[in-house]
């Protein structure tokens, strides 16, 4: 009788144990919710764990096509084509040529340089890059233009000189001689402080100087003689070497 009483009691506690050890268990067996498992997103670098931009700074270049409307030794004298940004700074550029270059009047070219224009008149362009034909001026002819005689060929002719009458290269007139722009700047490095001269007057684009001191570009620019029956003309603060010439340079007319 009193082994069953003790039973009796016994059961219960042995339950009130399981059960304490159960949630002991339990309570264990939950993660640490205090550690941090967040990733941090990727971020590019050079190798040496600092972060790095693939955009890299680069000389400014600009591109444009135009047609040669005239021709010299050194250079050539080309209008850009229509809806070219560059045809709204200037109507005629006069572009310098390497010793291997050979274009003719009529050729579309493509010129890239480094987006600086420079304000005379004609105009220049600040350092030329590349300059590339596009087309020739015999290949871009119609096939039907040789066909054409007598008075339409010769009113097209008219047409054409009437057109580029005033298509000259920069000239000026010094001391009863004609020099002409070669579209280079002065490598010079030591210069005199005074002037030679000073172009005093000036005529139209599209005539040739005929009196001392006088241009087809404007006035009011000095200039200093150079070597070789050079004179090298200060505008836009820079120098320009101008060469002298026998004859004034006619545009061809095909």
């Amino acid at each position: 009788m009193f082994k069953m009483k003790n039973n009796k009691i016994l059961l219960p506690i042995l339950l009130i144990v399981f059960t304490l050890t159960a949630c002991g268990n339990m309570q264990t067996a939950n993660p640490d919710t205090s550690s941090d498992t967040s990733t941090e997103a990727p971020v590019a670098s050079d190798g040496s764990g600092t972060s790095t931009d693939s955009a890299s700074e680069t000389p400014g270049t600009s591109t444009f096509e135009a047609t040669v409307i005239e021709t010299a030794e050194h250079t050539i004298l080309v209008e850009p084509v229509s809806g070219s940004a560059e045809l709204n700074s200037a109507g005629r550029i006069v572009v310098p040529l390497s010793d291997d270059m050979a274009f003719q009047p009529g050729d579309l070219v493509e010129i890239t340089y480094n987006g600086e224009i420079m304000e005379s008149d004609p105009a220049q362009l600040g350092e030329v890059h590349e300059i590339t034909l596009i087309e020739s001026a015999s290949e871009a002819a119609p096939p039907e233009a040789d066909a054409k005689t007598g008075t339409e060929t010769d009113t097209e002719a008219a047409q054409i000189e009437s057109d580029h009458k005033w298509d000259r290269i920069p000239m000026v007139m010094v001391n009863d001689k004609l020099y002409r722009d070669t579209g280079r700047e002065s490598t010079a490095e030591l210069r005199c402080g005074n002037m030679d001269g000073e172009i005093t007057s000036t005529v139209d684009g599209s005539q040739i100087p005929t009196r001392n001191n006088e241009s087809n570009f404007g006035s009011g620019f000095g200039y200093q003689y150079g070597a070789d029956d050079t004179i090298e003309v200060y505008m836009n603060e820079k120098w320009f070497v101008f060469e002298c010439i026998s004859s004034p340079l006619e545009p061809s007319v095909k």
